[in-house]
């Protein structure tokens, strides 16, 4: 529960919580200009959701698609310099189609270390093997508070790829859409990964592959872990990979769903199954 300035004192906070998480963005900003009560109530809501992407106006990390640059971004010290990263509970990090490196990060590490309190992280491309040595660096503030992780093609083999999912002890949540160069560390001659730590995997599992021999490394790999997930979502080709996720979450799953490609067409279709 998110503690509050006394911004509106004699309501409970409990109250106060339910009141601002059903506004969107425009209205939370009216409330932030109602006066000074409001104005602390609402920050934690307003300063929830934030965005590190090179179209970033320099003045707003809270906004997704604006102009700007990436090494000119000045939202972060700015809300770091008001104390309002705390607030943070979403957090999207990508530089478009290009791989994010650890020196992509660097400007802005000071600011991801007061981070503490994420929840739900989201990724593009990045570059798992190149983090390996250093996770605490740049993912260490919110290792243990992060709950949901969402990577769009991440770079690195099946086994790096779980090992850095797995580096998130409390993680209830998992999508991975797509991988890119599966046989980074067996080309470079990596080793093999233990995995020490399983997160509880009690929440969703959204899959998204096109590459049915991506997929099925990375599942394979997946389905040796002890899952939990209550919901399944399979977006794909593969009836293999498929069955493997629904054998490896049989126990515990609720509601599941299919996206596949009819018939070989170019039209998606969906199918949604409620599990007794």
């Amino acid at each position: 529960m998110i503690t509050y300035d006394k911004g509106l004192p004699g309501l409970p906070e409990d109250v106060i919580y339910e009141i601002f998480s059903l506004l969107d963005k425009e209205a939370l900003k009216s409330c932030s200009l109602a006066g000074q009560a409001l104005s602390r109530s609402v920050k934690p809501f307003l300063h929830r959701t934030l965005y590190l992407t090179p179209r970033n106006r320099s003045g707003s990390p809270t906004e997704r698609n604006t102009p700007g640059d990436w090494n000119e971004l000045k939202g972060f010290p700015i809300l770091g310099q008001r104390d309002l990263l705390q607030h943070a509970r979403h957090l999207s990090i990508f530089l478009g189609r290009n791989p994010l490196f650890p020196h992509d990060l660097k400007p802005h590490v000071q600011y991801l270390r007061t981070i503490t309190n994420l929840r739900s992280l989201t990724t593009r491309w990045l570059d798992i093997p190149s983090f390996m040595s250093e996770m605490e660096e740049y993912f260490g503030a919110f290792l243990e508070s992060l709950q949901s992780l969402e990577l769009e093609y991440p770079r690195g083999d099946h086994n790096q790829i779980l090992y850095f999912v797995c580096r998130f002890p409390h993680l209830r949540d998992l999508k991975i859409k797509g991988t890119q160069d599966h046989i980074h560390s067996m080309r470079n001659g990596g080793p093999h990964l233990d995995i020490k730590t399983i997160p509880p995997f009690d929440g969703v599992l959204d899959l998204e592959f096109n590459s049915d021999k991506g997929a099925h490394l990375v599942l394979s790999e997946l389905a040796t872990l002890p899952l939990n997930f209550r919901v399944l979502k399979l977006f794909g080709r593969s009836a293999t990979s498929s069955q493997l996720m629904v054998d490896a979450c049989a126990s515990s799953l609720e509601f599941m769903s299919f996206t596949w490609h009819w018939g070989g067409g170019s039209f998606p279709r969906t199918r949604g199954f409620l599990v007794y």
